[in-house]
């Protein structure tokens, strides 16, 4: 499989910087789970040095968001200690040993509202890329 070298910067459409990799390159390989496949497929369009932008709608990058991904819990399913805030992203370990990792949306007394939507859900997104090497 062959191996990317690249530089990047992914930026909300309206240029609030998001990531990036431009200081230091990225070297990947897809599939290898670095990069969301939404923006592997960019690579795969992109030509060996040149600079590229792809612009990117919300459904064609992270998705849109959806209501179903949101879940009130009450504060008694978090660890005692913990400090709940509008915005911090929790990690949660389901039973079967998966982790996922959701954003605290509201807090309403007791109930606590969790969105597990990709956080850039419901974004359109700017990938910049430039290919440095590609090594088969």
């Amino acid at each position: 499989m062959a191996s990317y070298e690249i530089h990047y910067k992914l930026s909300h459409a309206n240029g609030a910087l998001v990531d990036e990799a431009w200081d230091e390159s990225l070297l990947f390989e897809i599939g290898d789970g670095q990069l969301d496949p939404c923006l592997e497929r960019c690579v795969l369009e992109a030509k060996l040095g040149q600079l590229q932008t792809f612009l990117l709608s919300a459904a064609e990058a992270f998705g849109d968001s959806d209501d179903e991904a949101f879940q009130v819990m009450q504060r008694g399913e978090f660890p005692s200690d913990m400090t709940l805030a509008v915005d911090a992203a929790v990690e949660f370990t389901t039973p079967t040993g998966d982790a996922y990792v959701g954003c605290i949306d509201s807090i309403e007394g007791e109930k606590i509202r969790v969105n597990f939507n990709h956080p850039l859900a419901g974004a359109d997104v700017a990938f910049q890329v430039h290919i440095l090497a590609i090594t088969l």
